[in-house]
């Protein structure tokens, strides 16, 4: 291993390995630099999308525990919705 990296055997589809080659001679860099920069491109955005699912649920678990000892009329008003009595109320 040297600066941080190892050989391996890829199969790859067809046309993906095309497309990897004909990006890799247009930008004048290796087919490893094409794929190692897409490997890792996708592999931040799918830890960065599990972080925001964690982000989402932390965020929804605080205002659940906010808002726990709220009435649903008391909910209502803080979700915006004003309920009007009805004729049968009246």
């Amino acid at each position: 291993m040297r600066n941080g990296t190892r050989r391996t055997t890829l199969t790859l589809p067809t046309k993906a390995l095309a497309a990897a080659e004909r990006i890799a001679e247009k930008r004048k860099v290796t087919l490893s630099t094409v794929v190692s920069e897409a490997l890792e491109k996708t592999l931040h955005a799918e830890a960065e999308g599990k972080r925001e699912v964690e982000r989402r649920l932390q965020a929804w678990e605080a205002g659940r525990r906010a808002f726990s000892g709220l009435t649903d009329e008391e909910m209502f008003l803080v979700n915006g919705i004003i309920m009007e009595p009805t004729d049968e109320e009246t």
